[in-house]
């Protein structure tokens, strides 16, 4: 039990952090676009690159909060096995 939670947990750990950078990418990019929009250099695909980069940012906080779930499942698991 504690070698699968030590698994869940650094796998768990470590895709949470790689979501967490490419969601704060998705942030940036959606702050780019509306940056665009204020400037008045804005296409008219404009909105619809806005409607999804919201889109992508969610699914991206959905899949944060599952891995960081897998990971505290793990630690929890491993902390048991070992009783820590």
């Amino acid at each position: 039990m504690g070698i699968i939670g030590m698994i869940l947990m650094i796998f768990g750990f470590a895709n949470a952090a790689l979501v967490a950078l490419m969601y704060v990418l998705s942030l940036s990019a959606r702050f780019g676009t509306k940056m665009s929009k204020k400037l008045g250099t804005a296409t008219d695909k404009t909105d619809g690159y806005l409607e999804q980069g919201k889109s992508i940012s969610n699914d991206l906080l959905v899949k944060l909060a599952w891995r960081l779930a897998i990971g505290t499942i793990g630690w929890i698991m491993y902390s048991i096995a070992t009783a820590h």
